[in-house]
């Protein structure tokens, strides 16, 4: 690790670039995630320069993800770590209705993932940004055939009582029926 270069590795770009996200996307912008805050627009932006001393604290990002309904910055985060993030339905009452409401959107999504990777191709070069713009489309088609699987896992596999012989205490633990080991 580079020390000299501390600061950008404490707040890489893609955490800047997220953040950023999801303040412009709020209807007031930066003076609404000032106020949210209980901060001046200031101390947004230079929290937010790449070259700046100071950092854009993980809590202020769950209060202006929460105040807009977005999740740009947990992406960004499971996608640098190669994860998928999947949100769970806030909701322990859903139905088939919902889990088909889910399908839906995730046919949605592959459709245009499938259209951003037609437009990339046509001239047959993929460009970084076309690239990029492919990633977080086959990120959000994942996250949402995810969030269908377990929808159906949630509201379909029923848990059962399993005794694990292997662990020495001999105690019971729940097993989703769905799940293979």
């Amino acid at each position: 690790m580079d020390l000299r270069n501390w600061k950008i590795q404490k707040q890489p770009d893609w955490y800047i670039k997220a953040v950023k996200k999801t303040i412009t996307e709020l209807a007031g912008g930066y003076s609404e995630a000032a106020e949210w805050l209980g901060i001046t627009q200031n101390s947004l932006f230079n929290r937010l320069r790449t070259e700046g001393d100071q950092v854009f604290p993980i809590g202020w990002v769950q209060v202006i993800q929460r105040a807009g309904n977005t999740h740009y910055v947990i992406d960004a985060m499971a996608r640098e770590a190669g994860c998928v993030c999947v949100p769970l339905p806030e909701d322990e009452l859903v139905g088939v209705a919902d889990i088909n409401e889910k399908l839906l959107e995730v046919f949605e999504e592959v459709a245009l993932y499938s259209q951003q990777v037609k437009n990339a191709i046509e001239d047959g070069e993929v460009d970084r940004e076309e690239f990029d713009n492919l990633k977080v489309g086959l990120y959000r088609s994942t996250v949402k055939m995810q969030e269908h699987l377990n929808l159906v896992s949630r509201t379909f596999c029923k848990s059962e009582e399993v005794n694990a012989p292997s662990c020495s205490s001999g105690r019971s633990v729940a097993k989703n029926t769905c799940v293979e080991n």
